[in-house]
């Protein structure tokens, strides 16, 4: 393998040239580093297949001969076709194989050009700015709808999930208040037990499914970047924990509160959003511990980051699930606790740390409990978000 790395072109492009030839091989390498592309050459074929499947190179756009040793052009072509991650890689073909039938069986292969040796310096460059223009119009246009798709099922999301909801827990409250629970028959405060809880259940669902929606989407990001300021984020976690204590007082868990911050500790973040990880940490926390159990909650500096931690004394979960756990959709022992929730809170947390250039982990044993550590960057005063 020979690699090439100069001063890169303008947008970046990196070029793989596939050449059996030393002489062309390094002429065409000459041609566009001098425009400052940055150029990795291969011998043939397989040497250009080995360098992709190594990772050592992602182009943006290959040029290569026909006729070479070991694996041919067309060969090479097929074969990356084959790849997921590198079949819309647009591809060049540079040969002295110049007759109709052998352009025309090069572009029914689907090749994007076919450019005949010796070639014009001037006709290589066009063709390869061409190529690499049009990529770039199709992807942007790609990223574009892919983003409007998205905003869109955010929207949908919200208003079809939320506005029902919103009706049918009103509506419950209002029938609710209406009665006299204590007079009711046995089996009907039971009912009106299981209505009350399930659309506790289904409006957080919606809260997390509308969360998770607008992490992956971008739109949080785009929120971040318009709405965000420094908080206060011991003051932020106080509040948070405030809630959870009033939603787990029915169970009597306690949050024993062990803060150590020499100082005013902000983050750049957005209240919504970043008191949504707090909550679903705690919530976990609260929901998988046993009645009347104890919950610590930590919040301590390392350096520039501020370290949060949530330990609890409940089911902990399998050394095997530790790592899928952060995987949307998935919670340990679901045959057992499925009724405790989605699988959903632990993504969310993962995403919103990802989200402010932080990281999220855990350490857990199995009927031993769980300790969650949020990890995030403090502001500076510097007017710049501290995520990615």
């Amino acid at each position: 393998m020979e690699a090439k790395t100069n001063l890169p072109s303008q947008d970046g492009s990196t070029i793989l040239v596939v050449e059996d030839n030393e002489d062309l091989r390094e002429n065409a390498a000459l041609v566009l580093s001098l425009e400052g592309y940055v150029v990795v050459a291969a011998m043939d074929g397989q040497d250009a297949l080995d360098i992709l499947k190594s990772g050592q190179c992602q182009p943006d756009l290959i040029v290569s001969d026909i006729a070479m040793p070991r694996l041919d052009g067309y060969g090479f072509f097929e074969a990356i076709r084959q790849m997921p991650a590198l079949r819309t890689i647009p591809f060049i073909f540079l040969t002295a194989r110049g007759s109709r039938r052998d352009i025309r069986f090069g572009k029914e292969l689907g090749a994007d050009d076919y450019l005949v040796k010796p070639f014009n310096s001037e006709d290589f460059l066009v063709a390869v700015r061409n190529k690499l223009r049009r990529t770039k119009e199709i992807r942007d246009q790609a990223a574009d709808e892919l983003d409007e798709a998205r905003r869109a099922m955010v929207q949908l999301m919200s208003h079809e999930l939320r506005t029902p909801l919103t009706y049918v827990t009103g509506g419950f409250s209002l029938l609710a208040e209406g009665l006299e629970h204590d007079k009711l028959p046995n089996d009907m405060q039971m009912s009106m037990h299981l209505i009350h809880s399930g659309t506790q259940r289904l409006n957080h669902l919606a809260e997390q499914l509308v969360a998770y929606a607008e992490l992956i989407s971008g739109h949080s990001k785009l929120q971040l970047t318009k709405l965000g300021e420094p908080l206060d984020l011991e003051l932020l976690i106080k509040d948070t924990l405030s809630l959870i204590e009033r939603e787990s007082k029915p169970r009597e868990i306690r949050f024993i509160r062990d803060f150590k911050l020499p100082h005013l500790v902000e983050v750049f973040t957005v209240s919504d959003i970043l008191r949504g990880a707090i909550y679903e940490v705690c919530r976990n926390a609260s929901t998988f511990s046993d009645v009347g159990s104890d919950v610590r909650v930590s919040l301590t500096l390392d350096g520039d980051i501020a370290q949060f931690e949530v330990s609890d004394h409940g089911c902990g979960i399998a050394p095997e699930d530790q790592e899928k756990i952060w995987d949307i959709m998935i919670q340990s022992d679901r045959n057992r606790r499925e009724q405790q929730g989605a699988g959903m809170g632990l993504p969310i947390v993962k995403q919103v740390m990802r989200l402010h250039g932080g990281t999220a982990s855990l350490k857990s044993e199995l009927n031993k409990g769980t300790t969650v550590t949020l990890r995030i960057p403090i502001y500076h005063g510097d007017g710049v978000s501290n995520g990615e």
